[in-house]
């Protein structure tokens, strides 16, 4: 990978390799296979298998870290690396440590104190899950080094979660998952991960991390596996069967036309990866029409991409594309209209969300009649907006509108949404039938009422910031755009989803390795 980065390896100390990055190796080599796919007993008790995992699996490779850091006493100033106890910090560092520092003065503050470390009663995103996100964050910034097998075996795992996902949705159970559940569970849950919405987060960071490998990497066996997962990854988003996975590629596909326009060669694969991508689309129709109606059932934006020939289409567009800068490579390429494509998709990037908002707001306020079908929950917001998500958004907003100044600071206490919105269980029950709810579905919105405005915003700013400095850098190192674009793809889908311990740790891990090429090359530039 990185062609650029590569060719001044001689002119440029590398990064240096010491037993603490062969240690962070092995903990994302463990965390990238075993943890997706570990399950103590069926889903029964998926997050709390994978929360504990993470927990045990964090605090030994923190603990072995910084015992090795310590007790290290080398000074390799020529790598650019000279050690400091307290080395630079990045504006990304910093907003993590906001973000920390602000849960536990929201825990201190809360009502709920000893429920906000564990949040046994919500999802387990409370203050110990934040403290070892937070420990992980910072030991791999200042230890990993970019290795090819890494994200390699995250792919081929990812992979099989992906299988797995279309397996189950056609009731095809090779792991023997589905024993002794009714239907209700196995029409919701598949794979190792858990319900659709879970699995629907988790292949919105796997599919991008596909494509762009297939992109970026100037390894064959490398494009390879990127190529191959991506078929997994487009046919396991559509049989998640959770419209959120849509939402985030609908941004996070346009953006990496963006990352991708910069050269000839990876505008060639970036055609030929959405010619996968649509293509296995059409694949998961034939696996469909063989299976019959012995499968769970499309929801209609899924049916749209399998069924329709939309995807035929656009699969044939690109492979024209992609086979026209194939073959006329030496012809086309000194014509390469680079800035005209990046100023092109960047424009679709920002079109797409600002088109479904303004959707939304013309049938909210402007047309309140017209019969949009299927389209009704979708782009006319009120309380039954998104499978009833629009109660929960409303009422979380009424909640924090009422809160204190103090609590809108700092929320009601990490993962605390529950104690927030259970005045309204009754009346979720009367209208939908849900008794409870532990979550806003809204990422953004749950850590507004549990974390307050101070700790959204140090959110956003992770967020924000970490994207910002691998863009900035892309020209000496791409590689973190390959996780910048996942990242982006979560972080667009979380918006009508939810964080767990389950995935969200895979989304926290990626923000960590980009900061840390990132300060690699600054380290190095």
């Amino acid at each position: 990978m990185a062609d650029h980065y590569r060719q001044q390896k001689d002119s440029k100390p590398k990064p240096a390799y010491r037993i603490t990055s062969s240690l962070t190796s092995y903990y994302l080599l463990i965390m990238f296979s075993f943890f997706p796919i570990f399950l103590s007993n069926q889903y029964a008790n998926a997050r709390h298998d994978k929360y504990y995992l993470f927990l045990g699996l964090s605090l030994v490779f923190s603990v072995t870290a910084i015992a090795l850091y310590l007790t290290d006493r080398s000074d390799d100033s020529r790598f650019g690396e000279k050690k400091k106890f307290f080395p630079p910090m990045s504006a990304t560092d910093i907003a993590f440590l906001c973000f920390f520092g602000f849960a536990c003065i929201s825990t201190i503050l809360s009502p709920y104190a000893a429920e906000c470390l564990n949040a046994d009663e919500a999802r387990n995103n409370g203050l110990i899950l934040l403290l070892c996100y937070t420990l992980v964050y910072f030991i791999i910034t200042r230890m990993y080094v970019y290795k090819d097998y890494v994200i390699a075996v995250y792919l081929i795992f990812s992979g099989i979660v992906a299988l797995l996902t279309v397996l189950n949705f056609f009731y095809i159970d090779p792991l023997a998952i589905f024993e002794g559940y009714g239907e209700d569970v196995i029409r919701d849950f598949g794979s190792t991960i858990g319900n659709k919405n879970t699995i629907a987060a988790y292949i919105s960071l796997f599919l991008p991390v596909s494509m762009m490998t297939l992109v970026l990497s100037d390894s064959r066996t490398m494009r390879i596996i990127g190529g191959v997962t991506l078929v997994f990854a487009s046919m396991g988003a559509l049989s998640a069967n959770s419209s959120s996975v849509i939402l985030g590629l609908s941004v996070a596909i346009p953006a990496m036309g963006i990352f991708s326009a910069r050269k000839y060669d990876t505008m060639r694969r970036y055609f030929l990866g959405l010619t996968i991508l649509f293509a296995s689309m059409k694949l998961l129709r034939l696996f469909s029409l063989i299976m019959g109606e012995h499968s769970k059932g499309f929801e209609f934006i899924q049916n749209f991409f399998i069924f329709s020939s939309f995807s035929t289409i656009a699969a044939f567009i690109c492979g024209v594309f992609w086979l026209m800068m194939l073959l006329g490579g030496k012809k086309l390429e000194p014509h390469y209209p680079r800035r005209t494509l990046t100023v092109l998709f960047t424009v679709i990037t920002v079109a797409v969300p600002l088109a479904a908002i303004g959707g939304v707001l013309y049938y909210t306020l402007i047309d309140t009649s017209t019969d949009l079908g299927s389209f009704d929950k979708l782009l006319r917001f009120d309380d039954r907006w998104g499978t009833h998500r629009g109660f929960m958004w409303i009422r979380s907003v009424e909640e924090y509108g009422e809160m204190n100044v103090i609590q809108k600071l700092f929320g009601a206490g990490p993962d605390m949404a529950v104690k927030v919105l259970e005045n309204h269980f009754a009346e979720l029950s009367a209208r939908f039938g849900d008794s409870y709810t532990d979550t806003v579905h809204n990422e953004y919105l749950n850590y507004l009422i549990t974390q307050g405005a101070l700790g959204l915003l140090s959110y956003l700013t992770i967020l924000g910031s970490v994207s910002v400095r691998a863009i900035r850098r892309a020209k000496e190192n791409p590689l973190p755009l390959v996780l910048i674009s996942a990242v982006l793809c979560y972080a667009v889908q979380a918006a009508v989803n939810l964080y767990t311990p389950i995935v969200t740790p895979i989304f926290f891990l990626f923000i960590a390795m980009s900061e840390g090429m990132n300060r690699k090359v600054s380290l190095t530039s």
